[in-house]
């Protein structure tokens, strides 16, 4: 055997030889070296940003190996379950091996290109991933674009791909030499699986880090561990990443726009109205397709009539992007905070919402959904804040004649409101229900021979379906004694040509709303610029209730309006007449001057970290979406005793 035939033989020999346990350690102590060496990479980072920070730095390592030790759980937790549980003569076989290898290469993978990525991340915003990096994921378009146009193609390529060939190159080796037999080897394997996972479930960043000022809080999180926790919490602190004002004063300018301190009392005098009340949320039914707002192809007739005969706005623009923006707005009144919506955050139950005004007066409150509930934390928001949730899951099979993805067509989820309000009727007992259309949604399906376009045919027709189907439930809703009774609203949840967009083009956001019922409102228009978040208070208003609020909405028969609040995940705005100041991530001020059509004149960009040297408007903005943001973050949303108000 020749010299070098012997050293690849005993190096061979050698990686045979060695403990299995060494390489799953081996493994771990890589995972944990990437993420020390970020660490001490954004520790110079942090020192040339500001020299003011010498103290807290062995205590942000110390948080920072526990969290990566609990992240290091969540990397490898299937690798140590195959160890584990498969018996060592299919560990040692060729198809198990590259199971291994797949389950060892990946995880350390995702390591480093995380670690490359929020490098550019915290070049841009100056803290660990948050969840900002969170929403960049729902915009890959915008993103993958954004790398391109920013960085040479050749480097980003190389970067991502030369830490996965060098991984599998000395991953591949080992694991093809090693030999994974033993109970002693499978104990130890499951005894480090368990200490890592008492570790991950008894590690809580906010609690871990409650006390620690900012840049030792940045030093001490872990990349994936940190992108996680933003996933789960949906939020972003608004106080840390946007142009904020000393408490006190965020509070009164706060007040003084709402006009009244953050909990006050609605008080109108006379008897109040006992009607029902249905208020239909149209899946991203645009202003742009209604004749009254120009359109001219006929798609919404029926929309159009109920405009003509109801009470109609002409300058309501949507909240957000998304359908659970619209929710939100339309229930709980509140601006668009930053983050996800709080129909998906976690601590949302038992707020104050327009269902509490309702159930006060012994009002079964509904939510009728015509897909299923679970999608987006609907139900369980929903229940969680009194409502009876009827959903897709409750309709009986022979009552459903059509349905896709998303849900039954609208037909028949009328068919399930009309159902329903008879129920509720029969007993006596007056109901205020919320119902979600979803036929206006790709793939844009819906039955056959209802209207002139053919399904699946695109938006048009999908849009002319939903109308034709809110005519027919006006329709039948009609020949039923309680319609007499009862006042509609058809509001968009948002509309369709931002939705997942990333900027805030006015237009874009202005959106149909309709109060119906010729027999109890007379038919005019409210041309007042306003926003989802009015609806409620204008409902409530509507019905001479009076009642204790914490809604940031206005009750547009009665106040002016001339406003409106529009937001992203990350942009939050507030629109005046003349000016859209607009707060981004990074402390950003940006103030639009805009015409009377809301078109955009001119904008500047100011960076001002306390607020000092803006406009009234955009000082307006921040107070709005801080106090906001700060009275959910606390708990002061919440109902006063901590009751969900079931329903009767």
């Amino acid at each position: 055997m020749s010299t070098s035939q012997k050293t690849v033989s005993g190096s061979h020999n050698s990686l045979r030889n060695a403990n299995p346990m060494a390489f799953v350690l081996w493994l771990i102590l890589i995972a944990l070296a990437i993420s020390n060496a970020q660490r001490a990479a954004y520790l110079t980072w942090i020192h040339y940003l500001d020299q003011t920070f010498p103290s807290g730095i062995v205590s942000a390592f110390i948080k920072g190996f526990v969290f990566d030790i609990a992240a290091t759980f969540y990397l490898f937790a299937f690798l140590m379950l195959l160890l584990v549980a498969l018996p060592g003569s299919w560990l040692n076989k060729g198809f198990s091996r590259g199971l291994l290898l797949a389950a060892a290469l990946l995880p350390l993978y995702l390591v480093c290109t995380t670690a490359a990525c929020e490098f550019f991340f915290f070049e841009e915003f100056h803290a660990r991933f948050n969840f900002i990096a969170v929403d960049y994921l729902v915009y890959t378009h915008e993103i993958i674009r954004n790398i391109v146009e920013s960085y040479t193609l050749p480097v980003v390529i190389l970067t991502f791909s030369l830490p996965a060939i060098l991984l599998w190159i000395f991953l591949r080796r080992r694991i093809r030499v090693l030999e994974f037999n033993g109970a002693r080897f499978r104990a130890a394997t499951g005894a480090l699986a368990l200490i890592l996972g008492i570790t991950a479930t008894i590690t809580q960043e906010s609690r871990l880090l409650a006390d620690a000022a900012y840049w030792p809080r940045e030093l001490s999180k872990n990349s994936l561990f940190t992108l996680f926790s933003a996933y789960n919490h949906n939020s972003i602190n608004f106080t840390e990443f946007y142009t904020s004002l000393s408490p006190a004063t965020a509070t009164q300018l706060t007040e003084e726009w709402l006009g009244g301190p953050l909990e006050r009392e609605i008080k109108i005098a006379g008897p109040e109205k006992r009607w029902n009340v249905v208020l239909v949320a149209m899946e991203s039914m645009s202003a742009q397709y209604l004749a009254h707002f120009g359109d001219q192809r006929a798609l919404t007739t029926n929309l159009d009539r109920l405009s003509d005969e109801g009470l109609s706005f002409t300058h309501l623009y949507a909240t957000g992007t998304r359908t659970v923006r619209g929710l939100e707005a339309l229930m709980l009144s509140l601006p668009p905070t930053p983050g996800q919506s709080i129909l998906r955050r976690p601590n949302s139950d038992h707020l104050f919402n327009i269902g509490t005004v309702f159930r006060d007066r012994g009002y079964k409150t509904q939510f009728i959904y015509g897909g299923y509930a679970v999608f987006d934390n609907m139900r369980e928001w929903f229940e969680g804040n009194g409502f009876e949730v009827v959903d897709r899951s409750a309709f009986p099979s022979r009552e459903i004649q059509f349905g896709n993805a998303w849900g039954v067509c609208d037909e028949d989820l009328f068919g399930q409101v009309l159902k329903q309000q008879e129920a509720l009727a029969a007993s006596g007992t007056p109901f205020m229900q919320v119902v979600l259309t979803t036929s206006n949604h790709r793939p844009y399906t819906f039955p056959d021979g209802r209207i002139d376009l053919p399904s699946h045919s695109g938006r048009e027709g999908a849009i002319k379906y939903s109308d034709y189907s809110i005519g027919r439930f006006i329709a039948q809703a009609k020949t039923k004694p309680w319609f007499d009774n009862t006042v509609f609203v058809f509001i968009a949840d948002h509309d369709a040509s931002v939705a997942g967009g990333t900027d805030i083009p006015v237009k874009d956001y202005l959106i149909p709303a309709i109060f119906y019922n010729p027999k109890l409102i007379p038919a005019g228009k409210i041309e007042k610029l306003a926003a989802q978040i009015d609806i409620a208070p204008t409902i409530l208003g509507l019905l001479d209730f009076s009642y204790r609020t914490k809604f940031f909405g206005q009750d547009l028969n009665r106040h002016p309006g001339g406003r409106a609040l529009l937001g992203t995940y990350q942009k939050v705005a507030l629109l005046e007449p003349g000016s859209l100041s607009i707060l981004a991530p990074g402390r950003s001020v940006e103030v639009q001057r805009l015409d009377d059509k809301f078109a955009l004149q001119r904008s500047s960009v100011t960076v001002s970290p306390d607020g000092t040297g803006l406009s009234p408007s955009a000082r307006r903005a921040i107070a709005i979406y801080q106090t906001a943001s700060d009275l959910f973050a606390r708990g002061l949303l919440k109902h006063a005793d901590g009751s969900a108000k079931p329903n009767p």
